[in-house]
């Protein structure tokens, strides 16, 4: 007997579908209640995947429990990566769905890492395609590092499809003036156990986040994906979308879609003061990198003290060190020199390692640069370097300095 027919345009055969499979300690009330809730969401998902002519690589992020997996699996044409998080530390996840309705069966794998904290663990430039879907909001400290790696595995040209539920919607500014809680409740048991929403954001937040790190947004939306639970709610989403929005040129639908691109412009670590505490950010630091860019990668490679980003008249970004400038880089290759690229000031520029709580002096070189001309100071590192211990750069000035660049070779 043939299966019965399925089209990604027909919720019921949808429904039909996803509700067929099957897995041990499967709980059945509990999962008619995911596939309803959330099959306009994963729809809606599915229109904003691209759909290749060729074979192509996708990952897909926070993978279970499965249903956006199938969909894809089903209707687009990828070889899939699966990942997830495992709180126990587990290395990797696996899970058997068997449907014998439509005579399918999957063993799915996924590959457990931390997407907000760990590198990611495929190489460049991979995937033609991530999805992030129903993940950001439950970040709780950086969606730039995930937005970092993401860049880094797709190839050039590869989208990023992006769902979470928009902040400013109808629905919970109704819930505000009425006197309700906004909040997102605690989710205390299974499946969802500690996974309540951290952060929620507009439409304007984030593309601005996805343009600023150096996406190009391809498309956009905010969509009404459920019924308004009652007549004054359906008027009052009206009165939002339709005459609210052309005064503030806000955003008031349920929930946020986005597809962006990856270019040929290099990743910029990007912390808009809409979504970060610039007070908290001055404390941020994460090297990673062997080399600074200013107004690409300095955030997480710099101390506190520095000035605002500032452009000269050709373009080239740079901050204002303080009397003292610290600025730390992640170098894991055998290096000889590390190279600053500054102007306007005078002073030292040392090199150092932290070894264990002792700091080791690997090289010092003088320094006198005339305001806007840019200078290459050079310090030579001594046998004592050490690839994988952060390289600590030091500028000691008499009145700060511009700075614009430091590599090492």
């Amino acid at each position: 007997m043939q299966p019965p027919p399925v089209s990604e345009r027909d919720p019921g055969s949808l429904e039909r579908y996803l509700l067929s499979f099957r897995w041990p300690f499967r709980n059945e009330e509990v999962h008619r209640i995911l596939v309803q809730g959330g099959l306009p969401l994963w729809r809606q998902v599915l229109r904003f995947v691209p759909n290749p002519k060729e074979r192509g690589k996708a990952l897909e992020l926070g993978s279970p429990p499965f249903h956006i997996t199938l969909l894809l699996q089903r209707f687009r044409n990828y070889d899939l990566f699966l990942t997830g998080y495992a709180a126990d530390g587990r290395p990797e996840l696996r899970q058997q769905l068997e449907s014998p309705e439509f005579g399918e069966t999957y063993e799915f794998v996924c590959t457990c890492f931390n997407a907000e904290a760990d590198t990611f663990p495929y190489p460049d430039n991979t995937f033609d395609l991530v999805t992030w879907c129903e993940v950001i909001e439950h970040l709780t400290e950086n969606p730039v590092h995930t937005l970092a790696e993401i860049h880094r595995v797709l190839k050039p040209g590869g989208a990023l499809v992006i769902s979470t539920p928009n902040a400013s919607r109808a629905d919970s500014i109704a819930n505000f003036l009425a006197g309700r809680n906004i909040y997102d409740p605690y989710h205390l048991g299974a499946p969802l156990k500690g996974s309540r929403h951290s952060r929620e954001y507009t439409l304007a937040e984030l593309t601005g986040l996805l343009e600023g790190c150096g996406y190009t947004i391809e498309r956009a939306a905010d969509i009404d994906i459920y019924p308004p639970a009652s007549r004054n709610r359906r008027i009052f989403r009206w009165l939002m979308n339709n005459v609210v929005s052309r005064i503030t040129k806000g955003h008031y639908r349920y929930h946020l879609f986005v597809r962006a691109r990856k270019t040929e412009a290099p990743f910029r670590w990007y912390f808009p003061s809409s979504l970060f505490d610039m007070g908290h950010l001055a404390f941020y630091m994460a090297p990673r990198d062997p080399e600074v860019t200013f107004g690409i990668n300095e955030v997480p490679h710099i101390a506190m003290g520095w000035g605002d980003l500032q452009r000269d008249p050709s373009g080239r970004e740079y901050r204002r060190s303080g009397q003292v400038g610290d600025i730390y880089l992640l170098v894991r290759e055998p290096s000889t020199a590390a190279t600053v690229t500054l102007a306007g000031g005078r002073g030292e520029a040392q090199a150092w390692h932290d070894n264990g709580g002792n700091l080791v002096l690997l090289g010092a070189t003088r320094f006198d640069a005339p305001p806007g001309r840019w200078t290459d100071v050079t310090i030579p590192l001594s046998a004592d370097f050490e690839p994988g211990n952060p390289l600590h750069i030091r500028l000691d000035t008499e009145a700060g300095v511009d700075v614009h660049r430091v590599t090492t070779t």
